[in-house]
This record gives C-alpha cells, structure tokens and sequence, in this order.
C-alpha cells in the first residue's frame, strides 16, 4: 500500500469513528496531504550523493475551514507527518530530521484555500548554488564493468560517476540512474548501455544534442578517453 493510500485508510478510520463533519468541510484532508507532497516535491535540495528535502511543514487554512478539523487536529498532524516520512522512504528522499507538521488558522486564506510552506530544520550540505553542476546515482545490483567510468570535472574537483549496471539512463530528472543537476542536461538527455562488451551511447531526443569528441550523435560505441558533451557539460569516459 503506498503512503498516500495509507494516510486516505487512516482518515476513513477516524470519519467512520465519530467526526463526519469531516466529509462537510470544503477542505478535504487529502488535498493537504498532496499539497504538502507537492511542497516536498518542489523543494528538494540535490547534492552529490543524496536528494533533501524539507522536513517542517505548515499548512495554512482559512479558521472557518480549519474549525472542521479541530477534535482531529493532533491526529491529523501526526499522521501527515507519518505519510511525508513513508512517502519520502518510498522515493528515495533524505530528510534531516524526522518530518513535522503543523495545520495553522490564518484569516488571510480565503476560504477553501490551503497555502504551505516548508523548511528544513538545520543547515543541510552544500547544494546547487552558484549554478554548479551537482550530481546523484542510484545504486545498482550488477556491475559488468565495475571499471568503467565517467570522470566530471566541477568547481570542487574531479567527481567519479561508476557505471555498474548494463543499462543506465542520464539526465536531469529523478527518476534517471545518473542524475546531472545542470541546466543544459534534458530531464531524460541520454542512455549507457553494456553490449557486445562495449558501452554504447544513446541520445534520447535532448533538447541540446549528445556529442562525442565535439562530434553529434544518436547511438555510438564509446572509448577509453572519450570526452562526452551532454548539451555542454562534459564528461570523460574511462575504462582503464
């Protein structure tokens, strides 16, 4: 069961248990929950080995809406934080401390409205500022060539991704193998795969194009030293 259907089985539970009126609020407790999703989501923190995210939430009712909820109140605040913390188990996410949330009157809502905001409770690792290139990659259970890599030159020195499976995507976006926090990367860039005992380099349809040796390519066998441009960030390619 994922965290969300847990939390929706948890509210169910307390409606059939005494507080109906919970079904006549405006403000249902999932579009809470989903808004502070939304607020994990959109405030991540990416660094070389691990994604943060924020682990002190507020959410922001009208007091007429808020007024619905209050002999549910602790519940609900303890159980939303439960739900952020599998959700971000569920997603591979770190949070600094266990999550915290809060549901807060404020007359400047208007009603049916919800306004979330999120924060994390100490000073994490550095992350992406000053536009430099971050990287994350996830574990994988088998490595064909546990010596082959990709060498990332950054302002803070030499990074070594390794490339232990036989298919790895790379971009941007979270749900890649290799993740490259920059913005000349396409959320989904490209493809490494492990085949015919070579790794071969596929463009997925980039936004900025996938260059070998400066050279434009779809798909190609990739070597020792072979420097890779993915839309201009560069990457070496070794095996040795």
């Amino acid at each position: 069961m994922s965290a969300l259907s847990r939390f929706e089985s948890f509210m169910e539970n307390i409606v059939e248990g005494s507080v109906a009126r919970l079904f006549r609020s405006p403000v249902q407790p999932s579009e809470i929950a989903k808004r502070l999703e939304r607020a994990m989501e959109t405030q991540q923190m990416i660094s070389v080995r691990r994604v943060i995210v924020p682990n002190i939430y507020r959410a922001y009712l009208n007091p007429q809406d808020l007024a619905a909820f209050q002999n549910v109140r602790a519940e609900m605040e303890r159980e939303m934080a439960t739900y952020l913390a599998d959700l971000a188990k569920e997603r591979g996410f770190t949070m600094l401390e266990y999550p915290q949330v809060e549901l807060t009157a404020d007359a400047g809502v208007s009603r049916h409205g919800i306004q979330v905001t999120a924060e994390t409770s100490s000073a994490p690792p550095p992350t992406n500022a000053g536009g430099k290139t971050e990287i994350i990659q996830k574990s994988t259970p088998d490595a064909p060539q546990p010596r082959a890599r990709l060498l990332l030159k950054t302002a803070t020195g030499t990074h070594t991704i390794p490339l232990e499976s036989t298919l790895l995507s790379v971009g941007r976006g979270l749900n890649n193998d290799i993740i490259l926090e920059d913005t000349r990367v396409s959320r989904n860039h490209a493809q490494l795969q492990y085949r015919a005992r070579r790794f071969w380099l596929t463009d997925l349809g980039s936004t900025n194009g996938t260059y070998v040796n400066t050279e434009p390519v779809q798909e190609q066998a990739i070597q020792e030293g072979d420097t890779i441009s993915l839309g201009g960030l560069e990457l070496t390619f070794k095996e040795s």
